[in-house]
């Protein structure tokens, strides 16, 4: 768990940007779900699961099922080449009150594992009265995949201003863009994995679904995390009949565009960390980082720049394996671990870890660019086309050069690598699938659900997008920072969540609820099936997958 855990990045990450927001509808749109009826129906059937990967062979886990349906690779034209959805289910156990959706986020994260994080929560009620759908969309998981060619070209330092390093960060922007948009798979080009895309399919799967009980799924209800708020709101505000009862936790500002949205990224990361580093300093005799706030992150800055100047640090772990991290490989190993208090006792020993090897003979070589084994492909190509293709990107790479420099200024943690943003090179498409934005009155009621220090999704976002979706409820997490809150360790958020679910009772008011944030661990010593995230219970189970 410890070492496993610090790749978590279930969530969106920087840097990126992109939607085209439009309120046209299609032609002949008049009834909104006409492209999902003109196509025949599909009989559904679901088989075991549990043979995909050994987490999923657990006896707790065999009631988990698994099916495909074809789909229109453009929802603009319903009878032309399909492509392929995968979905899961978990049958309610006792009577069914009804079909949940669900979305891990990412945006682009496979979805087939996540109904089992309310088996390992113990969400018991939730699990006697709902038809729990987990959903690899387009692109992703067991889905028909997206596909990029990497341009991954080496290691790079985004502190580095140098004239010669940013313009070697721009042309890996570039062709990644053009890896994505070019060289993509041509089983699903990228212009179409868009969210516009992937709402149609959702309301494409609610028509095909029936219950656990044979009854037709007239409204489906939602659970979706950080980037599946995103996709979740964008369906109310396309379906509004198909819309049941939606939980929005980890709000991404849908209201604006993924660029403003990764804007706000680099400050709240540099907060997260700033509460790391108060945390770490009450433990110094056990990780020896410093006794203060200031010592903490003081350590961090001469870690890496030892790593920075020496291309890298190589640091043995206990079994042996040798791990060489990058400044910036520092840099994104401290971003994946401020997700969850229960990362900050890993992060610790892993710089605990670099500080010793820093004060060693580092190695002198430069590292070479590599990417991470991943048998779920499709998640990273799947995210640079939602967050590119969805909305606007309004910086040309000279005003992207100017924007990192000042953000980096402020937060060095994250502010700097906004530069690496294939966005700024991304060629739109014209005549593509479009939404209307989520925003104003007369929308489907929607719960949303956010920490106030989440540095994935801001709070600022969620306050924006719970003010211009006006049918909205927010229940605020205070003195806390973990991204993703229903199903984990807050009684408070986990008994609304459910009682507006499963009863329908919905707040009459914005609620606020108490967090979790002194029962950060000091020590990494949890056990390893203990429910505490459920977006790193998410990633853990996605992770055991993974070759």
């Amino acid at each position: 768990m410890r070492r496993r855990a610090l790749a978590m990045a279930t969530v969106t990450m920087l840097p990126l940007a992109a939607f085209t927001p439009a309120s046209a509808a299609l032609p002949g749109e008049q009834d909104r779900r006409g492209p999902t009826q003109r196509i025949a129906a599909q009989s559904i059937g679901w088989k075991p699961c549990h043979k995909r990967h050994r987490d999923t062979n657990r006896p707790q886990y065999r009631r988990l099922e698994c099916a495909t349906l074809k789909a229109p690779l453009d929802w603009k034209k319903p009878s032309g080449k399909k492509i392929t959805l995968a979905i899961s289910r978990l049958k309610a156990r006792k009577q069914v009150k009804g079909v949940l959706f669900t979305n891990p986020g990412g945006p682009g994260a496979a979805g087939w594992t996540l109904p089992l994080i309310f088996i390992d929560t113990d969400r018991a009620r939730l699990l006697d009265h709902m038809d729990i759908i987990g959903i690899d969309i387009r692109g992703t998981g067991y889905s028909t995949q997206a596909s990029c060619k990497d341009a991954y070209g080496g290691t790079y330092d985004s502190r580095d201003r140098s004239r010669s390093n940013i313009r070697a960060m721009l042309f890996w922007a570039q062709e990644q863009a053009k890896g994505c948009q070019k060289y993509g798979g041509k089983k699903l080009p990228s212009k179409y994995v868009t969210t516009a895309q992937t709402v149609y399919d959702l309301e494409w799967i609610r028509r095909n679904l029936k219950a656990s009980d044979g009854r037709k799924v007239k409204k489906v209800h939602w659970v979706g995390y950080s980037g599946g708020t995103w996709i979740g709101a964008y369906y109310a505000r396309k379906w509004p009949k198909s819309t049941g009862r939606f939980v929005l936790d980890g709000v991404v500002d849908f209201s604006g565009s993924w660029q403003s949205f990764f804007d706000t990224q680099p400050k709240a990361f540099q907060a997260r960390f700033e509460a790391f580093a108060r945390w770490a300093a009450q433990y110094d005799d056990a990780y020896g980082l410093g006794g203060s706030q200031k010592a903490v992150l003081a350590t961090y800055e001469r870690v890496r720049a030892v790593a920075a100047k020496k291309y890298g640090i190589e640091v043995t772990r206990p079994d042996g394996r040798i791990e060489s991290f990058s400044a910036d490989q520092i840099d994104y190993t401290i971003i994946s671990a401020l997700y969850s208090k229960y990362l900050f006792a890993d992060l610790a020993l892993t710089l605990k870890d670099l500080v010793s090897a820093a004060t060693g003979d580092a190695s002198r070589k430069p590292l070479a660019g590599r990417a991470a084994q991943n048998p779920y492909a499709g998640e990273t190509p799947t995210f640079y086309n939602l967050t590119c293709n969805d909305t606007p990107n309004t910086r040309n790479p000279r005003e992207l050069v100017k924007f990192s420099g000042q953000s980096g200024k402020k937060y060095p943690l994250a502010g700097y690598s906004r530069l690496m943003d294939p966005c700024a090179y991304w060629k739109k498409v014209p005549g593509g699938l479009k939404l209307s934005r989520p925003v104003g009155g007369g929308l489907p009621r929607v719960l949303m659900v956010h920490s106030m220090g989440d540095p994935a999704t801001p709070y600022i976002g969620a306050v924006k997008a719970h003010k211009a979706y006006q049918n909205s409820r927010l229940v605020t997490v205070a003195d806390e920072g973990d991204h993703g809150i229903y199903a984990g360790d807050n009684p408070c958020v986990n008994d609304i969540v459910e009682n507006y679910l499963i009863d329908g009772v919905y707040p009459r008011r914005d609620v606020t609820c108490q967090g979790t944030a002194a029962s950060v661990p000091r020590v990494a010593d949890r056990a390893a099936d203990r429910p505490v995230n459920p977006l790193l219970r998410a990633w853990e189970l996605s992770a055991s997958g993974r070759g």
